[in-house]
């Protein structure tokens, strides 16, 4: 017996909204993973490449970069105190001390700083101890505002006379000045600088004891220069 064919033009035609959806969810879990990926590595990297620390970087000497007051200025003391001590080690006894300071009145400038020697008697064995180092800020300078910071500023100047490979940069910041710090510290690293921090406010004048140990050290943000203000 002949049959006639059925029809198929009544019967749904396959319906692919559901497979695009479920293409559509994997490609954006695919981007996600991707770009998690790609943002992984690049901290990776940048974490990396910067050294941040509290603590000096062996073989380096310590610059202190003071962000205060919505500004920022370099502290080194290395030269003037250089200068300071110049002829100290011909002094052999105690009593020789506050001849050496009294005979030096010198006072060497930078920028923004002055810089003094001190007698101050103390009970110990070091001759240097019996020394303090007073900085004092220089009056009629500032320092740069987040906004004159940049290639002519002083201190990227400063950053140039620097040599990265021998000086650990240690910023000492106020609370008031996050925003200029971060931006000087991108500057220092992009100048080849490792870098530290701490959260400090000082006042000047500021007088540092002196030691023979403590040279290298002479201004350490987590010791020397000052406690965080509370």
């Amino acid at each position: 017996m002949y049959r006639k064919p059925k029809s198929h033009r009544g019967e749904t035609a396959l319906d692919l909204d559901s497979l695009m959806d479920i293409l559509s969810c994997l490609v954006g879990v695919m981007l996600f993973l991707v770009i998690y990926t790609v943002l992984e590595l690049g901290s990776a990297a940048y974490q990396a490449e910067v050294v941040v620390s509290r603590e000096r970087v062996p073989g380096t000497d310590r610059v202190v970069v003071l962000a205060e007051e919505g500004t920022v200025r370099v502290l080194d003391v290395r030269r003037p105190l250089n200068e300071l001590l110049s002829g100290f080690e011909i002094v052999e006894s105690f009593a020789e001390v506050p001849v050496f300071v009294e005979a030096n009145p010198r006072t060497p400038v930078d920028t923004h700083f002055t810089y003094a020697l001190r007698y101050q008697p103390r009970s110990t064995t070091d001759l240097l101890g019996l020394l303090s180092l007073e900085i004092g800020e220089r009056p009629g300078t500032v320092g740069d505002s987040i906004h004159a910071l940049g290639p002519q500023s002083q201190f990227a100047a400063a950053l140039r006379r620097l040599d990265p490979r021998s000086v650990w940069l240690s910023f000492a910041v106020d609370s008031a000045s996050g925003d200029i710090f971060r931006r000087a510290r991108e500057m220092a690293i992009a100048s080849g600088f490792a870098t530290g921090f701490d959260q400090l406010s000082l006042d000047f004048p500021l007088t540092l004891a002196l030691s023979r140990a403590g040279l290298d050290d002479v201004l350490s943000p987590v010791n020397t220069l000052s406690k965080p203000q509370r």
